[in-house]
């Protein structure tokens, strides 16, 4: 068996060798790969870009083959061809003819890869293309990742047809450094203290990963800022050292002084009616971009701190919006000069919001993209649901003023605010994976709130999500990150498709894993909308649920002996170790809402503790810093 490439280049043989090992372990026989300087001839598999095929296959028609991706699977002849509008849509393409065949990726890592038994290769009968749904389809770091747990999310994005990947900063040093000094796990063996240079080797690993996937990478956002003062830009890092009245005079007149918002540079905005202001945050773009040939998407972000914007009587005759609007009319001509294929994504968020008003975008160069960030919105509704809110006018607030809508109707009518002030290409920067999976582990909901969140999005005109997001959410298994994947590309994820993930990631248990986690979803009865799970259970409620936990355990924990596969037994393992921390969670839950406080931090701190413990067994799963932190806050 063969498969013979159509481009010299290292994505398409990347294609190609993912066939040759997945096809050959499946079937069990080798499979060669070699390169073909034209397609057809030969009883074999051929990849390639879609130009390579003279016409021989057909794709559906994409916008821009540079942002947007399709595939075309189909037989001609004795010939399978594998093609794509682009590179990393053949890659693509040739995991979708693996599905095609039986495998199946459930999370990232090895143990996500299931690869089963074939008799035969079929080249024949094949006759499918698909283009995405949508443009903007990624994952950005968040939370405390290893550098294997990177590197084994960007390469389990293509098997799942995600096509972007954020590395926050100038470096992702804050990131890395929650992983490797692992400050909330003294137990933790292995702790490093990371310098800046070791963080950006880390990086240039993860990049050069990206690359050879030709995945878009988008990097920077929060930063500029600190970066116009020459100070720590790379994490909400605090800075002690006196500024000279030069830089004073560049940061925010707030509350009548000037300086540092609560010592955090990254957090502090500019005098943006100071030209010299001006001219350093955007020199500080532009040099940045002019050294990093390799970024897709530039992110030019304000500050990470809601109502800090400069009260000066010169700034204080626009808006954070306008000012921000000017900023980027500054920027995006020049960047369109230094850099013509490098995007500029731009953030609607909190004190920006609101769309400009007196200072128009100018979109003539045609480098800018939308990003629009609800970060307060509710988890308990789809984006759209007319019930979460309440009918009221949606004013803009004063400068400083800024309170941030709760209810989805208030933050879907502000995306519908910007209108044709913005450009068309757009995504969200959405946030199911950073924090409110740690509430939702408790209900499991998930899975069914972001299709309907997709649907919302391209009914109003936005391509895609980046997800800000932890690498390790896929506890107690990875159904919901799987779901945004598969509906980001238009792939459907309902019954039929659950039912097939179950069972391959629980073989001969899936029922009952299915029986339980629909049981707990349904019994928990959160997410409620402004209520977490910890906030909506009444004792009634907690009791019905540990009885739940308490009468499962032997059934779940006999699942793991049944395990037949790697993934399976992960799968298995991991939903025994959900069932554990949950049954110290809601014990806790029902002593606090008894009057038991001592109790429930006994309770509350066996959970802690358990984590610590078991976190080599769980840590591809489970980001058990962010655990940590949110069990540390119900103790509080």
């Amino acid at each position: 068996m063969k498969v013979f490439t159509l481009n010299q280049n290292a994505t398409v043989t990347l294609a190609a060798e993912e066939l040759a090992r997945c096809l050959g372990s499946m079937a069990g026989m080798k499979v060669e790969v070699r390169p073909a300087s034209r397609f057809g001839g030969q009883a074999a598999i051929y990849v390639g870009s879609a130009q390579r095929f003279d016409g021989a296959v057909s794709l559906p028609p994409v916008k821009d083959p540079m942002w947007d991706d399709a595939w075309g699977i189909q037989s001609v002849g004795p010939s399978l061809a594998i093609a794509g509008v682009n590179f990393r849509s053949v890659l693509m393409g040739a995991y979708e003819y693996l599905r095609m065949l039986g495998a199946e990726w459930l999370w990232p890592g090895e143990d996500g890869e299931d690869l089963p038994r074939i008799v035969t290769v079929p080249l024949g009968g094949f006759q499918a293309m698909s283009a995405a749904a949508s443009r903007h389809r990624g994952v950005c770091i968040e939370g405390a990742p290893a550098l294997e747990h990177v590197l084994d999310m960007v390469e389990w994005m293509p098997r799942v047809g995600l096509n972007a990947y954020f590395l926050q900063f100038q470096i992702s040093t804050h990131f890395w450094r929650c992983w490797y000094e692992h400050s909330l796990n003294p137990t933790w063996g292995d702790c490093a203290e990371l310098s800046e240079a070791d963080c950006e080797s880390l990086e240039g690993r993860v990049v050069a990963a990206a690359k050879r996937r030709d995945l878009l990478l988008h990097r920077v956002g929060h930063g500029w800022t600190a970066a116009a003062l020459g100070l720590p830009a790379n994490g909400w890092f605090p800075y002690r050292g006196e500024l000279d009245d030069e830089l004073v005079n560049l940061t925010a007149k707030v509350g009548g002084r000037r300086g540092l918002w609560y010592d955090t540079p990254i957090n502090t905005e500019l005098c943006y009616s100071n030209p010299q202001a001006r001219k350093r945050m955007v020199d500080a773009v532009l040099s940045y971009a002019s050294g990093h040939p390799e970024v897709d998407v530039l992110h030019f972000w304000l500050s990470d701190a809601v109502n800090n914007h400069c009260e000066c009587d010169a700034c204080s005759q626009m808006s954070p919006s306008e000012w921000y609007a000017m900023l980027l009319n500054e920027v995006s001509p020049r960047l369109k000069q230094a850099a013509p294929g490098m995007k500029l994504a731009f953030l609607a968020y909190l004190d920006t919001l609101w769309p400009p008003r007196r200072v128009e975008l100018d979109l003539s160069h045609d480098n800018l993209v939308y990003m629009f960030a609800p970060i307060s919105r509710c988890y308990g509704h789809r984006l759209a649901d007319p019930v979460c809110g309440n009918d009221h006018v949606l004013e803009e607030p004063a400068l400083n003023q800024v309170m941030m809508p709760q209810g989805n109707r208030d933050n879907l009518a502000l995306l519908r605010l910007w209108g044709s002030a913005r450009p068309d290409d757009a995504f969200a920067y959405d946030y199911h994976f950073m924090a409110i999976w740690l509430q939702d582990n408790m209900t499991v909901r998930l899975a069914d709130l972001i299709p309907q969140d997709l649907a919302d999005y391209r009914e109003n005109g936005v391509g895609g999500i980046i997800n800000c997001c932890t690498q390790r959410a896929f506890y107690p298994n990875g159904w919901a990150y799987y779901v945004m994947a598969r509906g980001l590309w238009g792939a459907s994820a309902g019954p039929e498709e659950k039912a097939r993930y179950f069972a391959r990631a629980y073989g001969q248990g899936s029922d009952t894993a299915v029986s339980f986690l629909d049981q707990l979803a349904e019994l928990s009865g959160a997410p409620v909308h402004s209520l977490s799970w910890w906030d909506a259970a009444d004792e009634s409620r907690a009791n019905t649920v540990l009885g739940l936990l308490e009468s499962r355990e032997p059934e779940l924990t006999a699942l793991v002996r049944e395990a037949g596969t790697p993934a399976q037994l992960r799968a298995c393992r991991l939903l025994v170790h959900y069932r554990q921390l949950l049954f110290s969670l809601w014990r806790a839950r029902r002593d606090a809402l008894s009057g038991d406080s001592a109790g429930a931090k006994e309770h509350l701190s066996n959970a802690e503790q358990f984590l610590r413990e078991t976190e080599a067994e769980t840590a591809a799963a489970l980001d058990t810093y962010l655990m940590l932190q949110y069990v540390s806050r119900l103790a509080s």
